[in-house]
């Protein structure tokens, strides 16, 4: 996740802007007068996927006036990007084998806007369904980028944003078992954007964030619509973990680049001390098994020398009263850029997490997926359709089946298909994604 949001605020420039996102330059961008260093040149693909996330790394954007809107602009600046086309899963959740909910973004017909896109996978295959975008007071499109939560197969929650020519707003969809409906957000609204969401049923989901303001977002789901939360950090909540009514987990970065990861009571959120082994040590996801105390978050962690990045795959476990950083193998070269995006355990002896791992030029990349064991993390094997391909999401339901989605392209400019993946317990082999 993260290597994709380094050059997604030069999509806020407009078309000049996206023109030298997909050229993968490293620069200074102007953003509605506000410069901003895209820090990492990596692939226009991925500059083109990522309207969910910031718009630049919090850690890059130092003390510049208005840095704090960036990714909104970044999210505004969809509707001028020219380049997209195709769509990407950012996110799955399984409740069965034979039931699961991949959401993400798909192109408009004119391929200037985005529209939110769901699939369902039946056993057999994936099937597009009908999502509802977000179309008057001038929104112009509209992405569930924040992935999907489901608690049984008639309930899911989606959740990512809607924008327009200036702001987003947080969005959320409901699946009953037959149409996806548009959730009513918080009075009044919040300026933001959802990056990660948990439900421990129908009516109890907490969706995290950033605020247009540059502060940290949760909301909550009661079932009838969306309420703001109090939180007190600047950067980015982009991963939850909910095993119960209040009690949810929620990780991401502060704007140094720094782990945080944050705890809900039921009452308040309160900072849980993660650790920092390296000098960025960004998290992209958590996963609390119920009823088990135990949490592991992933993400990626290493070194930042001039405009060029050194990172490895990072992975923390919480115990109940601290978080530890564990040893995860780098799947490839120390010099690349490789990162977990999502993480699914059905114990603390057995975690999936998957990501992706681009080569130090930026002209390949590759998926990743790392099993735990509650002892090692191994490195398996996975499906690359495409010279550029990431895994985003994923969700296990048992030891021998795991659903994982992201997106692929031949090349940087071309169409992005979407990605799904399962693991029997031994391998990981592709899926036909709908899309």
């Amino acid at each position: 996740m993260l290597a994709a949001v380094t050059t997604v605020a030069a999509l806020a420039a407009g078309p000049a802007g996206a023109a030298a996102a997909v050229k993968g330059t490293a620069a200074t961008r102007e953003v509605a007068g506000t410069s901003v260093a895209a820090v990492r040149p990596v692939p226009g693909w991925m500059a083109r996927l990522r309207p969910g996330s910031p718009g630049v790394l919090p850690w890059a954007r130092g003390t510049a006036k208005g840095a704090g809107t960036t990714s909104q602009q970044a999210h505004a600046a969809a509707a001028s990007s020219s380049t997209f086309s195709g769509a990407d899963l950012y996110g799955v959740s399984c409740t069965g084998r034979k039931e699961c909910t991949a959401t993400g973004l798909a192109a408009t017909r004119t391929g200037k806007n985005y529209k939110p896109l769901a699939e369902r996978w039946n056993g057999t295959t994936w099937t597009v369904q009908s999502t509802p975008t977000t179309n008057s007071g001038g929104y112009l499109g509209a992405a569930l980028s924040a992935g999907v939560s489901c608690t049984s197969a008639t309930a899911c929650m989606a959740a990512g944003f809607s924008y327009t020519a200036k702001t987003s707003r947080l969005l959320g969809e409901g699946w009953n078992g037959r149409t996806w409906t548009i959730q009513p957000d918080s009075t009044p609204v919040v300026s933001g954007s959802a990056d990660g969401i948990s439900c421990t049923w129908a009516q109890d989901c907490t969706a995290v964030g950033e605020r247009s303001s540059g502060m940290t977002l949760a909301e909550h789901w009661n079932g009838r619509h969306w309420s703001a939360f109090t939180t007190k950090h600047t950067g980015a909540l982009i991963g939850a973990s909910c095993p119960a009514t209040g009690n949810c987990t929620a990780v991401g970065w502060n704007d140094a680049g720094k782990a945080l990861a944050a705890h809900w009571n039921g009452k308040a959120w309160s900072d849980e001390s993660a650790a920092d082994p390296q000098p960025l040590s960004p998290l992209s996801a958590v996963s609390c098994p119920a009823g088990t105390g135990f949490c592991l978050a992933v993400g990626s962690g290493g070194t930042e020398s001039g405009s060029a990045y050194s990172m490895a795959p990072l992975a923390e476990q919480w115990t109940g009263s601290t978080w530890a950083a564990l040893t995860v193998p780098d799947p490839y070269s120390s010099t690349d850029y490789a990162e977990l995006n999502s993480v699914s355990c059905i114990s603390p002896t057995n975690c999936m997490a998957v990501g992706d791992d681009i080569n130090a030029a930026g002209t390949t990349d590759a998926t990743v997926a790392a099993q735990w064991n509650g002892t090692t993390w191994t490195i398996l094997s996975t499906p690359s359709p495409d010279t550029l391909s990431a895994l985003y999401g994923v969700s296990c339901t048992s030891a021998t089946f795991c659903s994982a989605v992201g997106a692929s392209t031949p090349t940087p400019a071309g169409k992005v298909t979407p990605v799904a993946e399962t693991w029997n317990g031994a391998t990981w082999s592709l899926q036909t994604a709908a899309g």
